[in-house]
């Protein structure tokens, strides 16, 4: 099939990389096709990852299209049946330090609205929850928290996330340099960091995660989301995570460590207002 066309496969080995990890290498490879003048075809059908897939459905469902559609409209299933075929490297690319980089941010942001488009079913619960949480009219500023495992098992070369305390500090630090805000959009993962947060903030903070996490132990966010506590809800609990990170894109300011969600908002976000990021060092 496809005969005149390159269809460039993007697929990913690494079984504990989160889903804005693996959104992001997905946007990295994106430039390895642009560059082929290729086709690109998203598989996470066929590379087992915990996090998203149950391990009954590898081989069987591409967790991809469980949020997205395929970039191009090339189904996984023909692409895999197509007559040039170029498959990308398993292991993961690209790096954090974007974050930082002006350009390389704006040409992610233009591969994103170029080839990336959410499900029908997700880009429709995007826009209501827009409007529900009444983004729609307020300035509102973004705050990602990351707790759970990272504050557990602090994962050696990984940033150092802030506690709850300390993003309470900046946050009202920033909000007396920048503009006022009328709401405060929250992404955490962390049941602690959402405690403090709602007790400090109120009324003014809203948010779209409902599944949180009291304790990860030393596992791996995506080891716990295997577990059988929260198999069942598993691709719900990633549907809220994918909203945060859509709906932190639509905030005016952002304030956050220097983790995958964070370079998934800014390369959708693609420029905000002002941007703080944590520098605490690594782990």
């Amino acid at each position: 099939k496809n005969q005149s066309k390159k269809v460039y496969i993007i697929r990913c080995s690494n079984e504990k990389i989160g889903l804005f990890g693996l959104y992001n290498h997905v946007v990295h490879h994106l430039k390895k096709a642009e560059a082929l003048d290729a086709y690109p075809v998203v598989d996470w059908q066929y590379y087992p990852n915990s996090g998203i897939l149950d391990d009954d459905l590898v081989g069987k469902e591409n967790a991809w299209e469980y949020f997205f559609e395929q970039p191009r409209g090339i189904s996984l299933e023909d692409a895999y049946k197509s007559w040039n075929v170029i498959m990308s490297t398993g292991e993961v690319m690209g790096s954090l330090d974007e974050v930082w980089k002006e350009d390389e941010l704006q040409h992610s942001h233009e591969l994103i609205e170029k080839y990336i488009r959410l499900n029908q079913k997700n880009q429709k619960m995007l826009e209501r929850k827009f409007v529900e949480l009444n983004m729609h009219s307020s300035r509102v500023l973004g705050v990602l928290c990351r707790g759970t495992d990272f504050a557990a098992s602090k994962p050696k070369g990984h940033a150092i996330c802030p506690s709850a305390e300390e993003t309470i500090k900046k946050i009202e630090e920033m909000e007396n340099q920048w503009k006022h805000f009328d709401r405060i959009f929250l992404a955490t993962e962390d049941d602690y960091i959402f405690a403090k947060m709602k007790k400090q903030f109120e009324d003014k903070m809203i948010f779209c995660q409902h599944h949180r996490i009291q304790n990860a132990s030393d596992k791996w966010l995506n080891e716990l989301y295997d577990s059988m506590d929260y198999r069942e809800c598993k691709r719900k609990i990633m549907q809220e995570y994918l909203l945060s990170v859509y709906l932190l894109a639509r905030c005016d300011a952002l304030i956050a460590p220097v983790v995958g969600g964070t370079l998934g908002a800014m390369r959708i976000k693609g420029k905000y207002e002002n941007v703080f990021l944590f520098q605490l060092g690594l782990y």
